[in-house]
């Protein structure tokens, strides 16, 4: 999960703070919009207002305690983010931002949200010397440090969550499952992990795919289960679908009796 539409290149709605001093740049989703299923877990969408808080309380801490860069006093801009305009009119509008006269110089960014949105990213503010930290981005191929020499992020790489359910899979001697994934960068993120680091351990024996969008699986749910040689299905989805695709389960009769579920959200 990869995404059409990348929410940092979407409409966006600058609010700045003017002062003498460097920036750093905020990339967060704008609050009052709908949020997608392709935000990689449902719960990133308080995650994100809470680290939208939190960098703007890091900022006005550093004012209260002197803490400065080269003398000069640590400011901030705050780029609000949508899903619903032309991604390219929004990358135009960045670039004009971080170029801007008017702008104190900006030192680093913190975001996006998404892996998707590092892909594009990350490239670009590489080229130009800027560190991206993210707080939610957690596909594993971005902890290439060829390709994104300036990314960091402070959540955990979805390697360690792909760890965890090998070392639950071996404590019950489980060797084959069912792996059902939505349809973006989230989901293709982890059937790329599982497949191809840990195939000889774990024996992938159908891959689903499921659709958010149009709220559907490529192929029968049931049929496909029922047919299956292993009875462990493994989710990777965030909360909403995940929440979703158990209720297709429900509806199905596959919930309990020979089938164990294991999802990789709440």
């Amino acid at each position: 999960m990869a995404l059409i539409h990348f929410i940092v290149l979407m409409y966006i709605h600058i609010f700045v703070e003017f002062s003498n001093g460097i920036q750093i740049l905020g990339l967060f989703p704008k609050q009052e919009q709908p949020f997608s299923h392709d935000l990689e877990s449902y719960n990133a969408v308080q995650w994100s207002t809470q680290s939208m808080a939190m960098f703007r309380a890091a900022i006005s801490l550093s004012d209260k305690y002197g803490i400065r860069v080269g003398g000069r006093p640590i400011n901030y801009s705050i780029v609000e983010t949508m899903t619903t305009v032309n991604g390219f009119s929004a990358l135009h509008l960045i670039c004009q931002h971080i170029n801007s006269d008017e702008e104190e110089g900006i030192v680093g960014i913190v975001g996006p949200l998404t892996s998707n949105d590092v892909r594009f990213l990350g490239p670009l503010v590489a080229q130009i010397g800027l560190p991206l930290v993210s707080y939610g981005a957690t596909n594993a191929d971005l902890s290439d440090s060829r390709l994104y020499p300036t990314f960091y992020r402070t959540i955990s790489s979805d390697s360690i969550l792909c760890q965890a359910i090998v070392e639950l899979f071996q404590q019950f001697s489980w060797a084959t499952c069912i792996m059902i994934c939505e349809k973006n960068d989230y989901g293709y993120g982890g059937l790329k992990l599982m497949s191809e680091h840990y195939n000889t351990i774990i024996s992938i024996k159908e891959q689903i795919t499921f659709d958010p969008w149009s709220n559907t699986f490529h192929v029968d749910l049931k049929s496909t289960l029922q047919s299956s040689r292993s009875r462990i299905v493994l989710v990777w989805a965030n909360q909403t679908t995940s929440t979703t695709i158990i209720q297709h389960a429900l509806n199905a009769g596959l919930i309990g009796g020979s089938f164990v579920w294991v999802t990789t959200d709440q």
